[in-house]
């Protein structure tokens, strides 16, 4: 698909129709054929030959002119790359304020500037471009003062300030991004953010670390750098800043701080961090509040099972019964199917329906990894209740063989395997060896990755 077809093909009804009237005004365009391609391209869906399209907006033509076509395709292009901007700049919270200043700047217009700084009211939270917005007025104030004080007092620290402030955000901001794709990826490779310390101690002094954008991206950054107390104690400020101050933050920060924190608290509700499991779950809810969490409609499959999961956890029952069936139509075709079964048969193993949630199991066909042995676990958790000592041991050993003949190991299949090896230590411990139980206990409190530890430990005692 062409570049100037996806744009088509991506605008909504309503910008169609914004589009059609951009495209009609003389100021924007003076081309009739550009109106008519592009009314031809929206009707259809399928894109038509070139001769047919041609034909259909030059009837005059006696023959196809392939050249002729090209260029009207590339200057249709051009006019709706200038909407596509001129409609971001007009839903930019800041970007008129600071062009209307340029504006007058260039114009020498000194008064309209000084009239524009008496009325600007900061933002209590800035995303960057608030604060380079905040830098330019600065400096915007600052030239004006100085031309009207003739040697007398002038503020001239001013945007320096400004200007530090702006620089520390964006660097924190993007050094969070840097490392969170880092552990994203699990690249080898050692990345040193330039200054990242000298940025770090800069945004924790004040008056830096009293704005609330600065420090919560300094404390997100705290999170990711693996340091226990410190991050702990950050992901306890995080999410209650996130709480009380996500209204006011950019749409684009707020879900990536909030996803930064979530992916913090996953990685601390799997190792059975009881206070973690419910910050997270608390983050979860205000993001599916916030539409956060959505793909153009879609609920992702992650998201889908670690809500639930966390709800479950939290013996929320009703309140996760009532998230699937609001969420399942949100879930992707690919995958959803399976996630929607997983979901529901995990519901009927928290409830004590074993035999229900065996059903929900065979019903699926689980064509992700991942998902398949999601669902080996909970029938391992079901024939445990259930005191199936001849199937745990032959389900107990089929999928540590399964688990075997995979050759790459991640974070997930460790994670299965250790606790398919724990779960065959549990049953194959004999009868009152207080010792070998102690031990395994130890074992089982400091082997890692296990996301199953407390019920692992709940089935050794």
């Amino acid at each position: 698909m062409s570049l100037l077809q996806q744009i088509i093909h991506n605008l909504s009804p309503t910008e169609a129709n914004r589009v059609t009237l951009w495209l009609s005004a003389d100021l924007h365009n003076r081309r009739e054929d550009c109106r008519v391609l592009f009314r031809l391209r929206r009707k259809s869906e399928e894109l038509p030959p070139p001769e047919t399209e041609f034909a259909a907006v030059y009837p005059e033509a006696p023959v196809f002119d392939a050249a002729r076509h090209r260029q009207l395709e590339h200057q249709l292009l051009k006019r709706l790359e200038a909407f596509l901007a001129w409609d971001t700049f007009h839903r930019d919270d800041n970007a008129p304020d600071a062009f209307l200043m340029k504006a007058y700047r260039e114009r020498d217009l000194d008064n309209h500037r000084r009239t524009r700084l008496k009325r600007y009211r900061p933002s209590p939270i800035g995303g960057t471009d608030r604060l380079h917005l905040e830098y330019q007025l600065a400096v915007d104030q600052y030239d004006l003062d100085l031309a009207a004080s003739r040697g007398g007092k002038v503020d001239y620290l001013s945007p320096e300030h400004k200007l530090e402030k702006y620089i520390i955000a964006l660097r924190l901001r993007q050094a969070c991004m840097t490392i969170a794709h880092q552990r994203l990826h699990k690249t080898t490779d050692n990345y040193e953010i330039p200054r990242f310390d000298h940025i770090l101690e800069a945004a924790n002094q004040k008056p830096y670390r009293d704005d609330p954008f600065i420090r919560l991206f300094y404390l997100v950054a705290r999170l990711q750098l693996d340091e226990p107390t410190e991050a702990e104690t950050a992901f306890t400020q995080v999410t209650d800043q996130l709480v009380e101050f996500h209204h006011q933050l950019p749409t684009d920060d707020r879900r990536n701080l909030m996803l930064m924190a979530i992916n913090y608290g996953l990685r601390r509700a799997n190792t059975g961090s009881e206070p973690a499991i419910e910050a997270t779950f608390v983050l979860y809810k205000l993001g599916l509040q916030l539409g956060l969490l959505h793909d153009r409609g879609r609920l992702s499959v992650f998201a889908f099972n670690n809500i639930l999961g966390l709800a479950i956890r939290l013996k929320e029952i009703d309140w996760a019964a009532g998230f699937l069936d609001t969420h399942q139509s949100q879930l992707p075709e690919k995958g959803g199917s399976e996630v929607l079964a997983l979901g529901r048969a995990r519901l009927a193993l928290a409830t004590g329906q074993d035999g229900e949630a065996l059903y929900h199991l065979q019903q699926a066909d689980f064509k992700d990894f991942i998902h398949h042995l999601t669902a080996r676990v909970m029938q391992l958790k079901i024939y445990f209740r259930q005191d199936s000592y001849t199937l745990l041991h032959s389900h107990i050993g089929s999928t540590r063989k399964l688990l075997t003949r995979r050759k790459r190991v991640g974070y997930h299949l460790q994670n299965y395997r250790n606790i398919f090896q724990l779960a065959n230590a549990v049953i194959r411990l004999a009868p009152g060896d207080k010792k070998g139980k102690e031990q395994l206990r130890q074992k089982i409190l400091t082997t890692d990755p296990c996301t199953e530890r407390p019920w692992l430990l709940s089935v050794l005692e």
